[in-house]
């Protein structure tokens, strides 16, 4: 399951603001918290001190803490790779590191034996793969990418996915930060146009943002860059993860075909969708109440076909409606009518365009700033769907 965390800028906000916001954070189900180490001033006492009183308050509240730490807090804090107590001693579980030694310390860092985990930049790829290459344990470590304040330059969602499958297939977790919309969030710095890892996603929605690290299913860390998220935000998130991770058994009323769908612990991708005035309650009840709307991957070229719900509806009448649209686009929602008995029931999302034959009625669309969940949709992955 992905871990969901906060980040949050001791040198812009009181400690009784943190705390209210890491309480609220952790009743919507998330674990980690970000701060900035080096915004803080002061000596190293009053550092330590300030940073203790931090992660005390995270800690009541169940979150694990990660500093981003460059090369002067280091050497002001006199760390070393052999010796990383004073982030022990401040409480801190993780340390995002600024900056790599990029020689043999970066394996005794990773390797510590205060227990400090240790997070290094996505962008440090050939440092991490010489780290592991000559003895640093991966589960040490996570891959942890930049946000960008400055619009316009995050990076594609190509490279992210491209760079997280290859850490992945080393055994590295990753981190990704996604962004709040509250106007006038902020990050380290004095700009207000978002902290996001994926260029693209800056201006959606953030359970949105969120749907589509669900759908790429490399990321195992997604962290909110910019502080404060709202608290209707964090109802947001915390609808897409109740959707998306569920514990179903399998359904009986399928018989043995109850076999050719997942049960257990599964991952969900929830869609919301915009529904068709005319629907009907019983296609309400197909889209909606059917929990495991699934691809089996043996087509997937005009549509993603939810095969399942045939078995179960296939003696209930669904009348054909007409249709306002000459043709079916892509993020279309359709099921298939009384004109095609032998599949009634079945429920296909359109992905490329297609014939109104009326054969299907349109229930509804996929929302326009998810279309592009779909492009992540493989074989065997089961999704839902949502009323926007």
């Amino acid at each position: 399951m992905i871990r969901l965390g906060v980040s949050v800028y001791p040198e812009q906000e009181t400690i009784k603001e943190l705390e209210d916001y890491l309480k609220l954070a952790s009743q919507y189900g998330f674990t980690k918290v970000f701060t900035s180490l080096f915004s803080v001033s002061g000596t190293r006492e009053e550092v330590v001190i300030y940073f203790k009183q931090l992660t005390h308050i995270a800690h009541n509240y169940k979150m694990e803490v990660c500093g981003d730490c460059n090369t002067d807090f280091f050497n002001k804090m006199k760390a070393s790779e052999n010796d990383l107590s004073i982030f022990k001693e401040m409480g801190f579980d993780a340390i995002r590191m600024d900056f790599c030694f990029k020689d043999c310390r970066d394996v005794m860092l990773i390797n510590n034996k205060d227990g400090i985990k240790i997070e290094l930049s996505a962008a440090f790829m050939n440092f991490i793969d010489n780290a592991i290459d000559n003895g640093a344990k991966p589960e040490n470590m996570r891959a942890c990418h930049n946000f960008f304040p400055e619009r316009y330059t995050g990076p594609s969602l190509e490279m992210i996915d491209q760079a997280n499958t290859y850490l992945k297939s080393r055994g590295v977790k990753t981190t990704v930060y996604v962004s709040s919309q509250v106007k006038g969030t902020h990050g380290p710095w004095p700009v207000s146009d978002g902290l996001p890892t994926i260029e693209d996603h800056r201006n959606l929605p953030i359970e949105v943002q969120i749907k589509h690290y669900l759908a790429m299913r490399n990321v195992d860390e997604i962290l909110i860059g910019n502080a404060f998220a709202s608290e209707t935000e964090f109802k947001r998130i915390a609808q897409v993860m109740e959707l998306a991770y569920v514990n179903l058994p399998k359904n009986e009323k399928l018989g043995f075909f109850a076999d050719f769908l997942p049960s257990g612990k599964i991952k969900r991708i929830p869609f919301a969708v915009q529904l068709e005035p005319e629907i009907s309650d019983l296609e309400q009840e197909i889209l909606f109440d059917f929990p495991i709307h699934c691809e089996m991957g043996d087509g997937m070229y005009y549509m993603l076909r939810s095969r399942m719900p045939r078995i179960i509806y296939r003696n209930q009448a669904i009348p054909a409606r007409k249709c306002h649209k000459k043709k079916y686009t892509r993020g279309d929602v359709v099921v298939v009518n009384d004109n095609l008995a032998h599949y009634r029931g079945e429920v296909q999302i359109v992905l490329k365009d297609m014939e109104v034959d009326g054969q299907r009625n349109l229930l509804g669309r996929i929302s326009e700033v998810e279309i592009m969940l779909l492009e992540h949709i493989k074989a065997n992955d089961v999704f839902c769907f949502i009323k926007q």
